[in-house]
Order: C-alpha cells, then sequence, then structure tokens
C-alpha cells in the first residue's frame, strides 16, 4: 500500500491563503487612506470656495456702499428729514392757538424731549457755542411751572425749580424753542423759598417774560 504525504501540500495552502488575506488587507486599508484624502480634498476645496465666495460678496458690499452711500448714513439722514418735518408741520398747526404752545412748554420739560427747533440751525449754533445747546441729560422734573397768562402775545410764565442752574436750562429751552422769541425771554426775578412742611426743604421761585411766535 502506498501512502502519500500531503503534509507540504497544506503548508503551501494556509501560506498562500495568508498572502491572500494580506493582499486584501492592503487593499482595503489603501482604499480607505484613499477614501480619506479624496474626502479632505473636497472638503478644503469646498471650504476655499465659500471663503472665495464670501470674499466676494465683500467686494460687491463695498462696491455698492460706494455706489450708493453708507446705508445707515442713508436711513439715520431719513429719520431726521422726518423728524424736521414733523417739527414744521407743528409750527404749521401752532397757528391755530396757544394750546399747541401748552404742549411745547410740556416738551420742554418732558424727559428725553425738548424745544422744537431746526436741526440745521441747532447744528449751526452748536459749532458756533457748544455750550449754546441745551442739556439732554437735564431732569426736568426739577423745575415746574406755577401759571402762564399771556395777552397779545406777551406771556408771563410763573415757576418753580430746584436751583437757579435749573431755571436756567428752563430758560436755555425756551430761547432755543421756535414757539417763542429768542430775544424775548427774560429771566425776570428769582425767590428762594423753604417748604417747612417737607423738612425745610429749599426751593425757588422764578417769574419769565416772552413773547410768543405764533
Amino acid at each position: 500500500m502506498i501512502r502519500i504525504n500531503l503534509l507540504p501540500v497544506k503548508a503551501a495552502q494556509r501560506r498562500a491563503s495568508g498572502q491572500r488575506q494580506l493582499l486584501v488587507g492592503g487593499v482595503v486599508l489603501l482604499t480607505v487612506l484613499a477614501g480619506i484624502v479624496i474626502f479632505h480634498t473636497v472638503e478644503e476645496a469646498r471650504l476655499l470656495k465659500v471663503k472665495n465666495d464670501v470674499a466676494a460678496v465683500k467686494v460687491d458690499v463695498e462696491k455698492l456702499k460706494k455706489e450708493l452711500g453708507d446705508y445707515d448714513l442713508i436711513v439715520a439722514q431719513r429719520e431726521s428729514l422726518l423728524r424736521q418735518k414733523a417739527a414744521i408741520k407743528k409750527l404749521q398747526d401752532s397757528r391755530s392757538g396757544p394750546a399747541f404752545l401748552m404742549r411745547e412748554l410740556s416738551d420742554i420739560l418732558t424727559k428725553d424731549k425738548g424745544p422744537t427747533t431746526s436741526k440745521e440751525q441747532y447744528d449751526e449754533l452748536l459749532k458756533k457755542d457748544p455750550n449754546a445747546g441745551f442739556n439732554p441729560n437735564w431732569e426736568p422734573k426739577r423745575a415746574w411751572l406755577l401759571s402762564y397768562t399771556e395777552k397779545e402775545h406777551a406771556v408771563t410764565i410763573k415757576g418753580g425749580a430746584k436751583s437757579d442752574e435749573d431755571v436756567a436750562e428752563f430758560l436755555k429751552r425756551m430761547k432755543l424753542s421756535a414757539f417763542f422769541v429768542k430775544d424775548s425771554v427774560y429771566w425776570q426775578q428769582t425767590q428762594p423759598q423753604v417748604d417747612a412742611r417737607l423738612n425745610n426743604v429749599t426751593y425757588v421761585t422764578f417769574d419769565v417774560a416772552a413773547k410768543v411766535n405764533y
């Protein structure tokens, strides 16, 4: 009986199988690496395109600003024009009677408001004298009106204030108002007062004469 030794053949087959597995593993690894490289390259290209697009948009925006002007500035100018038109309308409406003068006095003594005046004239005034403008941070509650009388467009106003400085601010606003003749606003007198009912609180009373412009 003849016996054939197959061990060398099986060993060769195992070696061949191992080589095939290594080859397949290498191919898979190379494929994965190639995929990563391709993905990274595509993403870099996409990011570069986005950056270029953003840069192009910025260039277009700057070009439009130069052609059309600054949008924020245009909006601010439009708002200023609307306020001026409202002020002009208010001056025109004031010709119907002193009720609008009462509204003007109310605006003068209201927080975040002030006298009705031409923006161009006011800006020009500030250029000549920065101290000529009214103080927007002044607290109007520091002054109040006690009486108002008018005869032939000449008015007398009696009021009270915490101090002489508050009276001065009130008069400055009156002089800036288009409703009063600037040179006619006159501070007649001030009297110191003490209120014993309120723990001797001190204040002043004042009289102002002016001519109204309506």
